[in-house]
């Protein structure tokens, strides 16, 4: 479970810094990912819950940097 949370932190920063901003920062594309899987190979977990987990983890990025988070729930 140990290298698998490791794998998602390593992708997620990959990808996170190829993000496009403009007034606000832009959500990672699925094409971005699909080309991380492309170069670095198929994660250790299935692909669905890969992009899913990645998706989860920036949601809650955008949130928190475009101040869109509720106050009750920090």
């Amino acid at each position: 479970m140990y290298g698998t949370c490791v794998e998602i932190v390593y992708a997620y920063n990959v990808l996170a810094s190829k993000r496009t901003s403009g007034l606000a920062s832009n959500p990672i594309q699925l094409s971005e990912i699909e080309a991380y899987l492309r170069i670095y190979g198929q994660p250790s977990i299935p692909v669905d819950v890969f992009i899913d987990l990645i998706g989860i983890a920036d949601l809650k990025y955008l949130e928190l940097t475009n101040g869109n988070e509720s106050p009750g729930k920090r």
